[in-house]
């Protein structure tokens, strides 16, 4: 006799599979099951990817479920987690097409599902700098919010998603060009956010662990660009720690 685990299983695979046997249940029961299962599927990356959804149309959308859930099938019981793959299966089936830009925007919709789900921490103000001396500011390593996610592409995705915010959004010029930005949830709302290239180096260097001199001189940043980057952080709340 089976045990529970190789039934779960071979039900699993027979949801994805029509071709595969299940002891289980009979075929001719296991077709509402199959629907139900890609239909939900479908529906999660819907949720995840609303604007990807809207630039292909729903029919091919649907494809796209289809084609993804055969090569990345589902490996969590939380619906959430369906989409970790979408971006790279984009990227592997559009690479070098005129769509390519596609997997880029799919990028930046997970990571608004990422932020969604990151913890929020109390922002510090400006003023707790005071608190160091002019001789230690160089060295000071600013812990960020956990829901920042920083986006770069070689598209214009972030003017892309936020034209498409509706339905029947007409097309961006896709000659644009590249742009950067962030994601991250503030006052319960998910912002997305495009950054000039300056202020997005600074942002992707203090991220990654670099004391505040070393992200000025990864960025470029001269006394006056300085000065507004340090203000944008805390202006918008993104320091939640500093060391």
């Amino acid at each position: 006799m089976a045990s529970l685990r190789e039934m779960q299983g071979a039900f699993a695979a027979a949801l994805r599979d029509p071709s595969v046997a299940c002891a289980v249940l009979p075929p001719e029961n296991l077709s509402v099951y199959r629907n139900n299962s890609a239909v939900s599927f479908r529906m999660a990356l819907e949720s995840s990817f609303p604007v990807v959804r809207r630039r292909v149309g729903d029919d091919y959308f649907r494809q796209l479920s289809v084609q993804y859930r055969e090569r990345y099938p589902s490996r969590s019981g939380d619906l959430h987690w369906i989409g970790r793959d979408f971006p790279a299966f984009l990227l592997e089936e559009l690479h070098g097409s005129e769509y390519a830009w596609l997997a880029d925007l799919a990028r930046l919709e997970w990571s608004r599902a990422q932020a969604a789900i990151a913890k929020v921490e109390t922002s510090l103000p400006a003023d707790v700098l005071g608190r160091f001396a002019a001789d230690q500011l160089e060295r000071l390593v600013f812990g960020l919010q956990p829901s920042l996610r920083l986006v770069a592409s070689d598209f214009p995705i972030f003017s892309v998603w936020l034209a498409n915010q509706h339905e029947n959004a007409s097309p961006v010029d896709q000659s644009l060009g590249s742009e950067c930005g962030m994601v991250r949830m503030r006052s319960d709302v998910l912002e997305v956010r495009p950054l000039e290239a300056h202020l997005f180096s600074y942002l992707c260097a203090l991220q990654a662990g670099a004391p505040l001199g070393e992200a000025v001189s990864a960025a470029g940043l001269d006394q006056t660009t300085l000065v507004s980057a340090l203000g944008f952080v805390f202006t918008e709340g993104l320091v939640s720690s500093l060391r």
